[in-house]
């Protein structure tokens, strides 16, 4: 079978594909986001200080995570894409399975290292993969789909973990929400199909023999400026979104007076809720329209996104009750992650077929390590260093970081779009080659 018949085979199967991969993609941030909401149980149980707390939210987790994703993808370079995807799925499951057997810190930190290992394979594979079943016009909308994941994941951990928890305890909640993923690893590596590489832009499948080695690939991505823009300016949009994530509830709770409960099911629902709407619409469909159109619209679109963000993150610093916070972040959970799609989609584009699932992991991180491990931590530092002169209140000063950082991405996104069509003809000749 030729390789344009076996693609067309592929491609009817896309749909299914994008639902399988977005249901991976939540798993991976339910399976991540899942610890938060059971902390006060194993605290209790394991008689943990917060320091170690800390290790089991951050460091378990976001060191692994981050460090092997590049290793992961260069074997999904040369090996099939969805078996490393059903591997890890199944990895980063069970072990989620397993921190609820943990009887000790170091039991359930080791379980949580298995998490991130688990982790860090799929997203760089199932990014490669949508690349090959969705064109450059198309891409940012598949890619926008997936991303929904994680605010499906976020409600769904906020709300059937601490339902779980509260009725059956937090050993309960690992299972509940482990078990699940081990099947899904089932039926995706039985029925995903693999795409041929490059074949939906119509360049030529390279052997696997010819993928290129990490230093040659990096050195590629870094002579295309659109790629090193772009991926500042997600960088940039991964910073802020994960801050305000991470600090918004303290917020509301010192200088607003909101309760604990009522924090957590405002922000579920909006984030889980009000996030789909951006990131479909806006990162997805919007984008896909205007890229019919020129390329450079998914850049420009971000930095219009990122732009509309700083009065919004100003006024949500300095609002005078928790209800006026609120209404300032109404527009800001509706655009929490309509950068990704776009972003990625472009990465994918300015990169030759053989070297995307390593862009991605790449990307990836640089994103986590940066924007994830330095946003919610300079936050942090900021407003210990102002508590002096502001005291309770010296975390909605700090805040005001968020929006210069969105100003900035605004402009690293504009910056990044001159580059975009000559970077792509580039990774095009590149394939071809």
């Amino acid at each position: 079978m030729s390789h344009s018949t076996a693609q067309q085979g592929v491609t009817q199967w896309r749909g299914y594909t994008l639902l399988l991969l977005t249901l991976v993609y939540t798993f991976s941030v339910l399976d991540r986001f899942i610890l938060g909401i059971l902390l006060p149980q194993i605290k209790q149980e394991l008689l943990l200080n917060d320091a170690l707390l800390g290790l089991l939210t951050g460091a378990a987790f976001a060191v692994f995570y981050a460090s092997l994703g590049v290793p992961i993808a260069r074997l999904a370079e040369r090996y099939g894409r969805k078996h490393i995807i059903a591997i890890c799925l199944a990895i980063f499951s069970v072990m989620t399975a397993v921190c609820g057997m943990a009887n000790s810190f170091l039991g359930l930190f080791l379980a949580r290292v298995g998490v991130g290992i688990g982790e860090a394979g799929t997203t760089p594979a199932a990014t490669s993969i949508l690349s090959d079943l969705y064109n450059k016009q198309q891409r940012a909308g598949a890619m926008a789909i997936v991303s929904v994941g994680a605010n499906i994941g976020i409600l769904t951990g906020f709300v059937v973990g601490g339902f779980v928890a509260a009725h059956y305890g937090w050993r309960a909640g690992f299972f509940v929400i482990g078990v699940p993923g081990v099947i899904l690893a089932v039926v995706l590596f039985l029925t995903m199909p693999e795409p041929v590489r490059g074949a939906v832009d119509g360049l030529v499948e390279n052997d696997t023999k010819a993928v290129p080695d990490l230093r040659a690939t990096l050195g590629f991505l870094l002579q295309q400026k659109s790629f090193v823009w772009v991926l500042a300016g997600l960088t940039l949009m991964v910073g802020l979104s994960t801050t305000t994530i991470t600090w918004l509830p303290s917020l509301l709770t010192r200088s607003h007076g909101m309760a604990a409960d009522q924090v957590g099911v405002t922000l579920g629902l909006a984030i889980g809720l009000l996030g789909p709407i951006g990131t479909v619409l806006v990162g997805g469909f919007l984008a896909n329209h205007l890229s019919a159109r020129d390329l450079r619209w998914g850049a420009w679109l971000s930095a219009i996104g990122a732009l509309v963000l700083v009065p919004c993150y100003v006024f949500l610093s300095l609002a005078n009750s928790g209800t006026m916070a609120m209404a300032a972040y109404l527009i800001p959970a509706i655009l929490g992650v309509f950068f990704q799609g776009p972003s990625l989609a472009l990465l994918q584009s300015v990169t030759p077929v053989t070297m995307r699932a390593t862009s991605a992991a790449i990307a990836l991180f640089i994103a986590n390590m940066i924007g994830l491990g330095l946003g919610p931590l300079s936050v942090g530092l900021l407003s210990d260093g102002l508590n002096a002169s502001y005291g309770v209140d010296s975390l909605r000063y700090a805040l005001l970081i968020v929006p210069c950082m969105a100003l900035a991405a605004g402009y690293v996104y504009w910056r990044g779009s001159g580059f975009i069509l000559a970077d792509i003809n580039r990774a095009d000749a590149a394939s071809q080659n």
